[in-house]
């Protein structure tokens, strides 16, 4: 495997990983009752979920750095920094958004997703090498 390809797959990865975040929190609150029942309550447990966002961590913060370094766009960046600073609102009870853990949860994953999505489209047209 390339270099290249590697590298784009990681953007793949990141953003299954983003839509998996956003699509486990939008539906997690729908669907406890039902999850509970089918045996499936280990799909709403806190640990799942912060091995979800530090692996969405990693990876983004990997890969999007890396990928700046490229092509020096840094709507990824941004778009990463968004998702993130969404997680830290869900996570965080201070801020006073406990009853929106969901709905920060959700934009959090789609902002990531959408950063990894910009960032493949940027690295397919740009031809710097990677630093």
């Amino acid at each position: 495997m390339s270099k290249g390809s590697f590298q784009g797959s990681l953007d793949r990865y990141g953003m299954a990983l983003s839509l998996g975040c956003a699509i486990h929190c939008a539906i997690l609150p729908v669907a406890l009752s039902a999850m509970t029942t089918a045996g499936l309550a280990w799909l709403a447990s806190e640990e799942l979920e912060w091995t979800i966002l530090i692996g969405t961590f990693l990876i983004g913060s990997t890969r999007l750095v890396q990928s700046y370094l490229q092509h020096r766009h840094p709507e990824c960046l941004a778009l990463f920094a968004a998702g993130l600073a969404s997680f830290l609102c869900a996570k965080s009870q201070f801020f006073g958004f406990d009853h929106n853990e969901a709905v920060f949860m959700t934009l959090g994953g789609l902002l990531i997703a959408a950063a990894h999505f910009r960032n493949l489209r940027l690295s397919k047209t740009c031809c710097a090498p990677v630093l």
